[in-house]
């Protein structure tokens, strides 16, 4: 009998940020999503860079609108029809239409005394309104275990408000909350603080960090307006005189600007335009430039009253250029020479010279803070003498392709004439192409229109609607004062909503050659978002062993040379190009299509999988009561319809189209959980060399799914999805979507299989007794692990499950650890006069979600042992935990801290059993177990290492030491050629030993802690065969390593020596137990695990971007580094040219935008030795080769694997049984 382990990995991760003001949820206790929800969160400094190009042509001034006087915030305005009459009271709304409902009926109001926004509540004084982002001190838990925590406001009504706090105080530096009169403090016992979410349980102290914005703050996406109920009474009280067009446009500016400080605005007008000829004063100007609005200008003026003094002194008296005033925006944000600008310069208000630099050219508005500006685009009416600027944007339409110039490069014609205007083709380019080609990146403009009054709307109404969706805005039809204020708003509430993708690969091994791997690379990806459903894909690329590099559909270069996929590649299983982008392409694209799933339900109890229905899960709960209860159903929700959404129908009419019945992105996001691809192999018929393997992969998602797919080359088909039981809970919340400080999880850890081949043929039949078993943990989805038995892979069944509930298993804690399939002494079965072996699992306790929140140094309470099942019936063999000694468990006391990485095992004696464990510890510590015999009482448990400072007490015990491991150590079985210390002598020698190698770094706070000194370490295990130490005579349990005991290697340490000293260090470094190299950079840790190839070692590690609050948006959110050192000595073996021309040693390689898990090694048809995960390879360039309009230039493409210059040849192979005397 023989079983085959895949472990397939995948490889974390690139994100692509896209510009936008992202303030997403923050975590309320660290995971790693703070890499993208947590981290967002300290963008909060970016401001939209808006240019309001306002209409001043001679038809704005004709008086033809009822209006009101100004909001003046003294004067009391009579009550509303429903109105209690109360001031004490203030409303938000979250679209910008402001409530008209002033009394309890209304949920979306709250006592003003709860408002600690010190921006708003001047505002509010002042101008009656003012929008940001807002949260509400949210007290959960029962009355045991209650804590606080910011929440966005949109998610809560009037009666469960606590204490409302904004945005715009933490970009004003504003931590004055005085305007609240409860009885909430700050640590310091004032009222000053920032809202910062922490797992502190003070509930009356929510502003826990009085000066640091920088921190952690809860947030969302969606901008909210708050009002005061007196300027709701003037918002909606009858208009009372005439008005121009033109005065009630400046009165909505004015109030916008306003009460909006969270953007930076500019202003544009048009100049006079006679005609259409050169001299004719033509298309228009910039009168305000893009500015913060609290800056102060030289007249002494905020930019902010400038806008609006210059917008007050406008009069209505031109012609209306809508495309070449446009034209003119597109060179000011462009940073191009003045165009138009400068035709009309007597016209006040005067264009703005601080706009331009003294060599005409225009500064262009964006800075490190964007690369998206917007246009909100003003009129009232068709354009006229708007024909100069034509010529000059055919010739930006003729850079396109045809496919672009057919999208959006054409003509739009508008009124009764039947008039052409480039206006829609020039905002499409805006849109779509960089129009700042001098900045980094790609700037671009995003572009809404208002057409104000009747004739806009009649006469150029679907020339601004397209301009609009080509500039990807949109439009707003105003006839009348109040719907001009509303679209006004609206567009800035669009703008502010406005705003990543991970890949992980996994590879497909070939059942007919165990050391080579098929070509196939599979991709798990996910995008996040503000709420606790992140989308999620599976995409296939392959590797081309001729081309050298990783290819698309067509055969062309797939990777970018940041190791992401291209966006103009179309992944296998795609009907088009769909690139990094998660929503498009792979198995998303097949379930949206697909109406005929098999998804099952897996009970809490029993062995069955049943069907995922309404009526099987009321079996499951009971009755039908007791399903709403588990599901946690509100009076009007319906059981059927989420759980029918849970399926992937559109139950609710997601995407406004009643013709359509399955919803779109089906698939949750597989943060964790790395694809696993099972060959079912294939029969080669006679005269036939080969045949089409059945390849399925398996992952999971958060979602709450283990779903089972198959690839069939060029389409894939989903074969089934299971759900456990507990999920069904989380789809009443996936379902809402509504911004969250937590992320839900779900299946979020790797499977892994056990293949038993009756007849070793490579084709994985049941018929011929062929088994497949599949196992999988929660991780963060909980303390669980499931087994299905997949052996016919369409019809699954469930084996077993077991939980911290199930006997033996109570110090189980979340379950990170992927088990281990193994053998192990004594368990096996006499068959036939023969012992046969039983399969088993090993793995580690998990992890202590607590971890993350305590102390350095603090013990946990779950998460502790490793155990050891019987892989057919889930039951325990046997354990290693601080509980008592019992048939089933060893007692260890001192494993007091939680467990969450993988374990390695090892076969000392080359037995064809496990004999040996290694684990590590989140309190710095690798442990051995040693396994020989059949007596489990005997075996023995020790720590083999002690990194951390767990072991240090009082002043030695410093935080920079508090070590943690939550990766699988690699073991490796070599010789150390060198020299021991004996006897004040230096003894030459080939002394066998047992490689550990593992690298620290708290998984679970990647970006957040940046204080530990993280390391990755090379320890020396001279005890090669299995011992039970402090059993067998003459043994005693080994003294632990420490971080002392080893040799630093973290700068090469021949780099520079002459022969002589190269033995003198040879001597040191080989004598000492191992060595270090430190992780220097700040935050820097290891991540995932490494890998050895002919005593080469790679691992990676990752640099969390260290953030600057005053930087607006996240450029990254770190890097990875992968270095590249020998196993024995800590020496460099791949070297690079210096600028001199001297060759230099190439310690790492640097990644930007990437973390990197655990590495894999790709060996392909060609015998040639790949890895993937790490660095993304050498540059690929398709030289001459135009019509592919893809890698024709330096740092565009990549090869997507890196080449180790080593094959698969045979090699000399170590076994030191029986070597120790």
């Amino acid at each position: 009998m023989i079983f085959r382990h895949y472990l397939l990995v995948s490889l974390l991760f690139s994100l692509n940020m896209s510009s936008g003001p992202t303030i997403a949820a923050g975590t309320s206790y660290s995971d790693d999503t703070e890499l993208f929800v947590y981290d967002f969160a300290k963008a909060g400094d970016f401001r939209p860079k808006v240019l309001f190009i306002f209409d001043n042509s001679g038809s704005m001034g004709e008086t033809t609108l009822l209006a009101k006087e100004a909001y003046d915030p003294t004067f009391p305005y009579p009550k509303l029809t429903s109105d209690d009459g109360r001031n004490d009271y203030i409303y938000y709304a979250i679209n910008g239409t402001p409530p008209s409902t002033l009394n309890a009926d209304n949920p979306n109001r709250l006592s003003a005394n709860k408002n600690a926004c010190a921006t708003a509540i001047n505002s509010l004084a002042t101008n009656g309104l003012l929008t940001s982002i807002y949260w509400n001190y949210d007290v959960t838990g029962n009355k045991n275990k209650q804590k606080g925590e910011w929440k966005p406001l949109k998610n809560f009504t009037n009666n469960n408000i606590n204490i409302i706090d904004c945005q715009q105080d933490i970009l004003s530096l504003n931590n004055d909350n005085s305007g609240f009169t409860g009885s909430y403090q700050s640590v310091s016992g004032t009222t000053k603080g920032y809202p910062v979410n922490t797992n502190s349980t003070n509930l009356n102290k929510p502003w826990l960090d009085t000066s640091n914005p920088t921190s952690p703050v809860t947030g969302g996406t969606d901008n909210l307006t708050l009002y005061s109920a007196n300027y709701l009474r003037w918002y909606h009280a009858p208009a009372q005189f005439s008005a121009s067009r033109l005065t009630v446009a400046k009165q909505a500016l004015q109030e916008l600007v306003r009460t909006t400080p969270a953007v930076d605005f500019g202003l544009a007008v048009f100049n006079h335009n006679d005609g259409d000829a050169t001299n004719n004063k033509n298309g228009g100007r910039v009168i305000r430039q893009i500015i913060g609005g609290d800056t102060i200008l030289s007249s002494g003026k905020t930019a902010s009253q400038d806008i609006i003094d210059q917008a007050n002194s406008l009069s209505a008296e031109t012609w209306t250029p809508l495309c070449e005033t446009m034209y003119e925006a597109y060179r000011y944000f462009g940073g191009l020479d003045v165009y138009f600008g400068d035709d009309d310069p007597a016209r006040t208000p005067l264009r703005d010279s601080a706009a331009e630099s003294p060599l005409g050219k225009y500064k262009s508005p964006y800075d490190k803070c964007s690369n998206n500006g917007y246009i909100i685009y003003m009129t009232d009416g068709a354009p006229t003498n708007d024909k100069a600027a034509d010529s000059m944007i055919t010739a930006l339409i003729n850079t396109l392709s045809a496919a672009d110039k057919i999208t959006y490069g054409t003509t739009v014609g508008y009124g009764s004439s039947g008039a052409k205007s480039y206006l829609a083709a020039l905002a499409g380019y805006m849109k779509n192409n960089d129009i700042n080609t001098s900045a980094a990146g790609k700037q671009t403009v995003t572009t809404f229109t208002v057409g104000f009054g009747d004739d806009a709307i009649k006469g150029a109404g679907d020339l601004l609607a397209e301009t609009a969706r080509r500039g990807g805005g949109k439009y707003y039809p105003a006839s009348n004062a109040t719907q001009l204020n509303e679209a006004l708003k609206s567009s800035l509430l669009a703008i502010l909503k406005m705003n990543t993708s991970l890949v992980s690969p996994a590879i497909a091994t070939n059942n007919f050659d165990r050391t080579r791997s098929l070509n196939n690379i599979y991709y798990a990806m996910f995008e996040p978002s503000a709420g606790p459903r992140w989308k999620g894909n599976l995409k296939k690329l392959v590797l081309s062993p001729e081309k050298g590099y990783i290819v698309d559909q067509s055969g062309l270069p797939a990777i970018a040379s940041d190791g992401t996929i291209l966006d103009l590649a179309r992944t296998y299983w795609s009907t088009s190009n769909d690139g990094n982008r998660v929503a498009d392409g792979g198995v998303q694209e097949m379930l949206a299509i697909n109406s005929n799933r098999n998804i099952y339900v897996i009970p809490p109890s029993g062995n069955n999988l049943l069907p995922f229905t309404k009526d099987k899960l009321e079996i499951i709960a009971g009755s039908a009561a007791n399903l709403r209860t588990h599901m946690t159903l509100d009076d009007g929700d319906s059981a059927e319809k989420i759980i029918d959404w849970a399926k992937g129908v559109d139950a609710f009419d997601e995407d406004n189209d009643p013709t359509t019945t399955i919803r779109d992105n089906i698939l949750g996001d597989p943060l964790h959980s790395r694809p696993l691809v099972i060959n079912y192999g294939c029969t080669i018929t006679t005269g036939q060399t080969s045949c089409t393997p059945d390849l399925r992969i398996v992952m999971g998602t958060n979602a709450g799914f283990l779903h089972m797919f198959q690839d069939n080359g060029n389409t894939v088909d989903e074969s089934w999805a299971i759900i456990p039981y507990p999920f069904i809970a989380h789809q009443k919340a996936l379902r809402e979507n509504l911004e969250s400080s937590s992320h839900i999880y779900g299946m979020d850890s790797s499977p892994i299989v056990l293949v038993n081949e009756a007849i070793r043929d490579g084709d994985i039949k049941s018929s011929q007794g062929d088994k497949v078993w599949l196992f999988s943990g929660l991780r963060g989805g909980g303390r669980s692990y499931y087994a299905l038995n997949i052996s016919e892979p369409s019809q699954p069944s469930l084996m077993w499950r077991l939980d911290n509930s199930s006997p033996g298993f109570g110090r189980l804690g979340e379950t990170w650890s992927i088990p281990e399939v193994a053998f192990i002494p004594g368990y096996s079965n006499l068959i036939n006069g023969k012992q046969i072996y039983k399969p088993v699992l090993i793995f580690s306790g998990g992890y202590d979600q607590a971890k993350s929140a305590l102390g350095q140094g603090t013990d946990d309470s779950t998460g502790l042992g490793i155990y050891i099942v019987d892989a057919e019936t889930g039951s325990l063999v046997f354990s290693f935990t601080p509980d008592d000694d019992s048939s089933t468990n060893k007692k260890v006391s001192t494993m007091t801290f939680s467990m969450p990485g993988s374990v390695s095992v090892l076969d000392g004696d080359g037995d064809g059993i496990t004999d040996r464990i290694y684990a590590g510890d989140t309190g710095g510590n690798i442990w051995r177990v040693d396994m020989k015999g059949s007596d489990k009482s005997k075996w023995s448990v020790f720590k083999f290492a002690s990194l951390g400072n767990s072991h240090l007490t009082g002043i030695a015990k410093k935080i920079e030491d508090d070590r943690r491991f939550f990766t699988q150590p690699v073991l490796v079985r070599t010789i150390n050629k060198g020299w021991q210390y004996k006897d004040t002598q230096y003894i030459y020698s080939e002394r066998p030993f047992d490689a550990v190698l593992i690298g620290s770094g708290d998984r679970n706070r990647p970006s957040s802690e940046i204080t530990t000194k993280n390391a990755y370490v090379m320890l020396r295990d001279y005890n090669i065969k299995p011992t039970l130490f402090g059993v067998e005579p003459n043994t005693s349990i080994p003294a632990a390593i420490t971080i002392d005991d080893l040799y630093d290697v973290t700068i090469d340490p021949f780099i520079g020596k002459n022969d002589d000293q190269i033995v003198s260090t040879t001597k040191l470094l080989t004598s000492q137990q191992g060595w270090k190299f430190w992780l220097n950079e700040t935050g820097e840790k290891s991540m995932g695990s490494g890998l050895v190839l002919q005593g080469k070692l790679y691992f990676t590690s990752f640099l969390p971007q260290v953030q600057d609050f005053q930087q607006c948006t996240i450029q990254s959110i770190g890097a990875m580094r992968q270095y590249m050192i020998d196993m024995h000595y800590g020496t460099s073996f791949k070297y690079e040219l210096d600028s001199s021309g001297q060759q230099v040693p190439q310690r790492y390689v640097e990644v930007n935008n990437k973390v990197a898990d655990d590495l894999v090694i790709h060996g392909g048809d060609d015998s040639g030795i790949r890895i993937i995960g790490g660095a993304p390879g050498s540059t690929v360039i398709l030289k001459g080769d135009t019509s592919t309009q893809r890698c024709t230039e330096e740092d565009e493409c990549s090869q997507g694997t890196e080449e180790t210059n080593m094959d698969m040849s045979p090699k000399k192979i170590y076994l030191y049984e029986g070597e120790q005397k």
